[in-house]
């Protein structure tokens, strides 16, 4: 390579010398001579014209003499090859000795570079940028490139949280479903527990099927039926077990009736009740025992008078017949006695036909108890009853001593007892949606329930049991629920996104750093910010050796901020076109391994 700044021979080292035209030896001196200073002086040459020519020239530096470079120039080359007895190529051979410097750029093909910048004013712009502080394209290149891998193997984290994210979200929303389909499956079995008491009807019911038990008024009408079959049953067998002895008090009184004329004695009783008349009382009271002074009056025969003893029994223990109501049960039941007696005197026979019959009534004496009366008494005519039947449903299950009394209207039956009760009790509890109402409700219940043993049985082993476990499952699938940290998924979301974000904003930062900052850029922003991200994200999101990698190429493009060590830096790579891989190896050593 030849200086176009060398200074020219003096007139005075060629005056006494006759100019003969060059032989072809010389001219082969001098190529070889040039070849020599060009290899040895040619990166001298690039780094003085890139630290000193160019930026004068541009004015970006006061013009200097003084030029100091790391490498020797080609000027440097020919005073020493002048110590040593070599000198320099004359004038008329110097063609040849250019051609010899820039020889070795040519064969390197870096001699349009070198013309480039040693002559062309817009390559010398473009070297001067590249020298004064921008980046160079190779270098910002490389550091571009190394952001792009960083900046886009964190997306790729980033993203292959968000799937993570999502498929955690699919899974969550599917476990909800499962667990709110479990929850929803026990409330159901909780609702339909009840129909598991055989009392108990699946029917529609507000637009959808449910257990609907029997209604206490349901239950009263099962009991007053019960109780009213029991009574006509021991009516119907007291008579047919009373008639044997009842026919011989016939045929008895058949005889003094139709022979002696002789009757039985019924003035006392119609005198008592005149006494009664006198005294007053209300219109029904009065008619009642009208009917019944007027009947013992008529009455002469012994069978009628029969009929009006039996009547007043029934009014005595509480199932009055028309006509009879409005006595008093007191008074019946001392009616009763009376004209019992009354006919005993008359008849040895009818005094056994007493006996048996009191024996056989036995059992219909519960009904002159309240429960007895609630369920039979009548008022207004034999379809009217006194009490509703949900009433006497009730008034029966209210207490031990009312049940045992209902126990005793159906002639001791305790299969019918406690079919009411299972009826009953299972009606009551058609409100009762918990086990702990289901457990207040037997505490409330306990003294009737107590003397129910299968109704509560019944209530413990299959409803409470129900609903205990149903409601189990409720609760853990509650729980369970409640478990799935579903915010956690929008918090994530949000992590990602600002994680995203500060990636992006770390690698600007980096691509628009000033030179000179790109390291402090680097380690006080970019990667506080990438360490932010993971932080947020929870993600590792760069490897160290990435980190590394990034770190590398800042730093080489950091060293190449300054303008002198940029020279040296490029006229490194420059001279490498002219003296090869093995001399840009010793020079990058000479000159700190850039």
């Amino acid at each position: 390579m030849a200086r176009e700044y060398a200074p020219e021979p003096s007139k005075r080292e060629y005056a006494s010398e006759p100019k003969s035209a060059p032989s072809l030896s010389e001219k082969v001196g001098a190529g070889a001579y040039g070849l020599t200073t060009g290899i040895v002086g040619g990166p001298g040459e690039l780094e003085e014209f890139g630290a000193y020519t160019v930026p004068q020239f541009l004015g970006l530096q006061t013009p200097s003499t003084e030029r100091k470079t790391l490498f020797p120039t080609t000027s440097d080359v020919q005073k020493g090859l002048e110590q040593v007895g070599i000198p320099k190529p004359r004038p008329e051979v110097s063609g040849y000795q250019t051609a010899g410097e820039i020889a070795p750029a040519i064969a390197a093909g870096g001699a349009g570079l070198y013309k480039l910048g040693k002559y062309g004013i817009s390559g010398a712009k473009d070297l001067a940028n590249l020298l004064m502080g921008k980046k160079t394209a190779e270098q910002a290149g490389k550091t571009a490139q190394a952001a792009t891998e960083v900046g886009t193997s964190a997306g790729k984290e980033l993203t292959s949280a968000e799937k993570q994210l999502s498929a955690t979200e699919l899974a969550q929303k599917q476990k909800i479903e499962q667990a709110t389909k479990a929850g929803k499956k026990a409330e159901t079995e909780s609702q339909l527990a009840l129909r598991q008491f055989p009392s108990v009807t699946t029917m529609a019911e507000g637009g959808q099927f449910k257990p609907i038990p029997e209604s206490a008024s349901k239950v009263g009408d099962f009991m007053r039926q019960q109780t009213e079959n029991f009574v006509n049953s021991i009516k119907k067998q007291r008579s047919e077990a009373a008639d044997v002895n009842f026919k011989n008090a016939l045929n008895e009184t058949y005889l003094k009736q139709n022979a002696l004329n002789k009757f039985v004695d019924t003035e006392p009783l119609t005198n008592e009740i005149n006494n009664l008349i006198a005294k007053g009382g209300s219109s029904d009271y009065i008619r009642s025992i009208n009917q019944l002074k007027n009947d013992l009056a008529v009455t002469k025969d012994f069978e009628g008078l029969e009929n009006i003893r039996r009547k007043l029994g029934d009014a005595a223990f509480g199932l009055p017949e028309e006509g009879y109501k409005a006595i008093g049960q007191g008074f019946a039941k001392d009616m009763y006695a009376k004209l019992a007696n009354q006919m005993r005197g008359y008849s040895t026979s009818f005094d056994k036909y007493l006996d048996d019959y009191k024996r056989l009534s036995k059992n219909i004496e519960s009904l002159g108890t309240k429960v007895g009366k609630g369920l039979t008494e009548t008022e207004g005519g034999p379809a009217y009853y006194k009490k509703t039947s949900e009433q006497i449903a009730k008034d029966v299950f209210s207490s031990p001593e009312k049940y045992k009394q209902f126990i005793d209207t159906v002639g001791g039956n305790k299969e019918v007892a406690e079919a009411a009760a299972r009826r009953y009790f299972a009606g009551q509890l058609e409100t009762v949606k918990t086990s702990k109402a289901v457990e207040d409700f037997l505490r409330k219940n306990r003294d009737v329930l107590n003397q129910v043993p299968t109704a509560r049985k019944e209530i413990e082993d299959r409803f409470l049991s129900t609903l205990r476990k149903s409601e189990a499952k409720g609760k853990s699938a509650e729980e369970i629920v409640k478990s799935v940290p579903t915010k956690d998924i929008e918090t994530g979301r949000k992590a990602i996104e600002q994680s995203r974000t500060l990636v992006s904003d770390a690698i600007s930062s980096l691509s628009s750093a000033k030179p000179g900052k790109a390291i402090e850029t680097f380690e006080n922003t970019v990667l506080p910010k990438i360490r932010k991200a993971e932080q947020q994200s929870g993600i590792k999101l760069l490897t160290d050796q990435q980190i590394d990698k990034l770190r590398q190429q800042v730093s080489e493009l950091e060293k190449i901020s300054d303008k002198t060590q940029r020279a040296r830096y490029i006229s490194g790579i420059i001279g490498g076109t002219v003296i090869g891989t093995k001399g840009v190896s010793v020079l990058s050593n000479l000159i700190g391994g850039q």
